[in-house]
């Protein structure tokens, strides 16, 4: 797997080091909130930890972020 992380990115899905990242994370409040909570469930479903949440690439912060706003609409 060359070029890619335990998760099986692609390096260039890896990191990123994004100006304005505060900025950023703003706008994906609820996601990063339920990327959290899910992120705690982990250990006891005997799964490996998940990567932070400033690791992930923009477009996974952006599918949380989508996850956590159908689920209020949803639930």
């Amino acid at each position: 797997m060359a070029g890619g992380n335990s998760f099986g990115d692609r390096s260039e899905t890896g990191r990123r080091n994004i100006e304005g990242q505060a900025d950023l994370d703003a706008g994906f409040a609820a996601g990063k909130a339920l990327y959290e909570e899910r992120m705690k469930l982990l250990p006891g479903l005997w799964m490996p930890p998940a990567p932070p949440w400033n690791e992930l690439p923009v477009e996974v912060r952006a599918r949380w972020q989508r996850t956590a706003a159908q689920a209020k609409t949803h639930g």
